[in-house]
């Protein structure tokens, strides 16, 4: 692990008694190699480390040759642990999912058959955090106090408890009917949801100071602080009918319509513990107040097609399709409500000039509430997808596809920042509130890809896929999976669209699995004997991936006193005419050209784009060696070697991304794409499997 934290000089420079408790959050301790007059870059090692156990237990039972029933169970039970920032915290999420399913099979006749299931899955979460920063009182209420300070040095984590535990309840039922030419399936999905959480059980504050000079005379320029709060119960219901039909119009000629309603009611608080924040209310509505309206037409159409043109030979197979999905948002999304009944509060530099730690809410003019709010105008987001494939049989076995893929997503998930101060009165719409933030379902996003494959299944003890991908995902806010990003500037949320945060732009991926020809039934040794046995039964594969690299967006720390609306969230610099942001000799400790940044002028808007960087791309190999061993007619052993990142490559994170951190810091990369256990992008792992299988 590799942080930047303040050298000895920096520390006995601190010599106000209010601050020199934060100095504790910024470890001094390990490998320290100076980097200028006040940083040292700390190296200490980590450790990753992943226990998991699961199990599962399936009954089938078939009571008539009409009717049949299975019931599941998984169970699963896993901790992590692993570092939390690059100062020393350690993330530690323990998590227990269970999943329980029945499904009732019953053949009305040979033309109809229906099925029934239902299930339950819970996840039960319990994760602690436990950074750096030091407890404080100082401002009267309980929790630890973070201090973030503009500059060479990095940001340290608050102590946590997120304690989420979420239940789904669901029962489906599918209709089957063949009819002539036509495959008609109908049908009903009901889920309940259920979420028991609280994501602030530790109560915490953030200091923000602009550069190590404010730090040293204690000018802050802003501080935001969230209470205990206790655990919330959030309740919603989804309710999703469906019809659709598979018409096979000729026997080289199959079309699929279809059209399904979905309905996700408005999420309210089991005890009814919410605070819905609304402009129209002058902040806190009335109790009882809902979220948002609920909304009643997600329909979405479903069109398919296949087509084997050619006569007898169709070796070619034509395929379209259309789609409309929606989207009722993650569930934790909708906690705001409950989490605004909390205490929480914000004040910067643009409320209240000359602010100095320790803050109390009771100095300030204003209580300057910062809740967390959500659009009552919100209505569920959706993705429109369509897609057209060419696929063809080649000579040698292998199958070659050639396809289009492309969707586009409105009303999607968002971030806002609301309550911001009006640039031509100087005021914030709510005056007794300070800055807050609003989610909202405002964002857009379009995708296109082609895709190439080629593909082999096993055929003479060889078998050979790869696959081939071009693409470019655009968006102004996230892109549909609960993502999201903070605008920097509210009033212009189009300006911000650009790659997405996950646009890769080209990805290939190739895998082999080679059985090796010898032992019994194989083309060499095949009758058998003491060296057929040991050469025998060997199989070969192996995994070679690559990707271009990911969006990174250049960012500056701004004063909230230098903005017109006060919101210094996700500010991005200018760029200086002519410069190139990457340096001629890139490297990982020279990403980016700092020369090609400046600083915005007051009261504007840095020009840089979103998005902009990219970091840098990977490459993967992974291998096995697997030997399948007969001991009797039912009795057999699996051996099995695996190696991932067999060449125990680099495969390097994004760099620093902050212009204010500074020469040496900023476009520095000091991580790994993936510091895990396990998964694409860490370092070389080996392991040995042996199963008895009967």
């Amino acid at each position: 692990m590799i942080g930047f934290v303040p050298n000895a000089a920096f520390r006995a420079s601190v010599t106000n008694p209010t601050l020199t408790p934060f100095l504790a959050q910024w470890p001094d301790k390990g490998q320290l190699v100076p980097l200028d007059d006040i940083t040292n870059q700390w190296i200490s090692p980590q450790s990753n480390n992943i226990r998991e156990d699961s199990a599962m237990a399936r009954l089938d039972h078939t009571f008539t040759d009409k009717t049949s029933i299975f019931a599941r169970a998984n169970f699963d039970d896993a901790t992590t642990t692993e570092p939390l920032d690059t100062l020393g915290g350690v993330d530690e999420p323990r998590i227990r999912p269970t999943n329980y399913v029945v499904q009732l099979t019953h053949a009305f006749s040979p033309t109809i058959v229906n099925e029934l299931r239902g299930g339950v899955n819970r996840s039960a979460l319990h994760h602690y955090q436990n950074g750096t920063c030091p407890p404080s009182t100082a401002n009267g209420l309980p929790g630890t106090i973070c201090a973030d300070v503009s500059g060479p040095f990095d940001s340290p984590s608050d102590s946590q408890l997120d304690e989420e535990v979420g239940t789904t309840i669901d029962g489906y039922d599918d209709l089957t009917i063949v009819s002539g030419r036509h495959t008609i399936k109908m049908g009903i999905g009901v889920e309940r949801h259920r979420l028991n959480n609280s994501d602030e059980i530790i109560g915490n504050g953030d200091l923000s100071y602009d550069s190590t000079d404010d730090f040293l005379n204690n000018v802050v320029d802003s501080y935001s602080y969230v209470g205990p709060l206790t655990l919330g119960g959030e309740r919603r219901t989804y309710i999703m009918p469906y019809v659709e039909d598979t018409f096979k119009i000729r026997p080289n000629l199959t079309l699929n319509y279809g059209l399904r309603w979905e309905h996700y009611t408005v999420l309210k608080e089991a005890f009814g513990r919410q605070a819905v924040v609304k402009v129209s209310c002058g902040g806190f509505c009335p109790p009882g107040t809902p979220l948002y309206s609920p909304y009643y037409k997600d329909f979405a159409p479903r069109l398919g097609l296949a087509w084997a043109p050619g006569g007898n030979a169709r070796k070619t197979v034509i395929r379209a399709g259309f789609g409309m999905y929606f989207s009722p948002n993650q569930m934790d999304d909708f906690t705001d409500g409950h989490e605004s009944t909390s205490q929480r509060f914000a004040v910067s530099s643009a409320d209240v000039p000359g602010l100095a730690w320790p803050i109390s809410q009771s100095d300030l003019p204003a209580p300057l509430y910062s809740p967390k709010a959500w659009d009552p105008n919100r209505k569920d987001g959706y993705f429109e997808n369509w897609d057209f494939t060419v696929e063809r049989m080649l000579p040698g076995n292998f199958i070659g596809q050639i396809a289009y893929d492309g969707s586009q997503g409105h009303r999607l998930f968002g971030r806002l920042q609301a309550n911001l101060i009006n640039p031509l009165t100087g005021l914030r719409p709510i005056p007794t509130f300070g800055q807050y933030g609003e989610k909202a379902n405002i964002g857009n996003s379009n995708f296109h890809s082609l895709q190439v494959s080629l593909k082999r299944q096993m055929t003479g003890g060889w078998l050979w896929e790869t696959q081939y991908m071009w693409s470019h995902g655009l968006a102004d806010q996230g892109f549909g999976a609960g993502d999201s990003t903070t605008n920097e500037n509210m009033a212009c949320l189009r300006c911000d669209y650009s790659s997405t945060d996950i646009d890769v732009r080209q990805s290939l991926s190739v895998n082999s699995v080679y059985e090796l020809p010898f032992g019994p039934g194989k083309r060499f040794l095949s009758n058998g004997g003491a060296v057929g046995k040991v050469l025998g039964g060997w199989q070969l594969s192996g995994i070679a991936s690559a990707s271009t690299g990911r969006p990174i967006n250049i960012l500056v720390d701004r004063s909230s006193s230098d903005m017109l609306d006060g919101n210094k969230k996700n500010q991005r610099p200018d760029l200086v005419p002519g410069m190139s942001i990457c340096p001629a000799n890139q490297t990982i400790n020279n990403w980016f050209n700092i020369a090609a940044f400046a600083e915005p002028a007051q009261d504007t808007w840095g020009n840089l784009g979103r998005n902009i960087g990219r970091g840098p791309g990977y490459y993967e190999i992974d291998t096995a060696l697997q030997k399948d061993i007969t001991l009797t007619e039912r009795l057999g052993l699996q051996f099995r070697a695996e190696a991932f990142n067999l060449f125990n490559h680099p495969i390097y994170g994004d760099p620093d991304s902050d212009v204010s951190d500074g020469p040496g810091v900023f476009g520095v990369i000091t991580s790994q794409l993936n510091s895990g256990a396990t998964g694409i992008g860490s370092s070389r792992r080996i392991q040995f499997m042996l199963r008895l299988e009967f």
